[in-house]
Formats: C-alpha cells, sequence, structure tokens
C-alpha cells in the first residue's frame, strides 16, 4: 500500500468537489479523507496501490465539470490517519 497528501489549487470549493473526489476515492477502493482548507484550496490523504493512487490523481487533476483545477501537489509516502474508509471532513 502506498500513501498520498494532495492540495488542489483552483476553484475547487462550492462546486461539487470534495463529493467528486469522495466518489472517485470510493470508485478506486481507498482510504483516506478530503477537506476544504480555509485558503480556497481543497487536500486529500488517500492509500491504496501506487498504481490505483496514480489514476485516483489523474481524475483529480481534470475534476468534475463544475471546478477549474490550477494545479495539484502531492506528496507521496507519507503517514495518514483514516478510518478504514474515505470519508469528506468539514
Amino acid at each position: 500500500m502506498s500513501n498520498i497528501y494532495a492540495v488542489v489549487y483552483g476553484e475547487v470549493q462550492g462546486v461539487g468537489f470534495r463529493s467528486f473526489v469522495h466518489q472517485e476515492a470510493k470508485k478506486h477502493h481507498l482510504l483516506g479523507w478530503v477537506r476544504n482548507r480555509e485558503d480556497g484550496a481543497v487536500e486529500i490523504a488517500a492509500e491504496g496501490e501506487k498504481t490505483t493512487l496514480n489514476t485516483f490523481i489523474q481524475a483529480v487533476k481534470k475534476g468534475n465539470s463544475f471546478s477549474r483545477v490550477e494545479s495539484v501537489k502531492v506528496d507521496e509516502d507519507i503517514t495518514i490517519n483514516h478510518n478504514n474508509e474515505f470519508t469528506i471532513r468539514y
């Protein structure tokens, strides 16, 4: 298993982006979480197979039809805390 921590910049709050990320994570059987940051970005922590995480990040970079992703900063092999599921944190 691999872990990633990503920060997504752009128009990603108030456009259903967290729900989109949540659905993508569930589709790829990932564990972790997604939440808004105060600076307007969205942060994601995810755990899964490396190839699956790569596919997931490619979907995140595209975003949903309402978002506009400008950039995604990804750190790999970090420790994340999760509850054996993928959740939206508030």
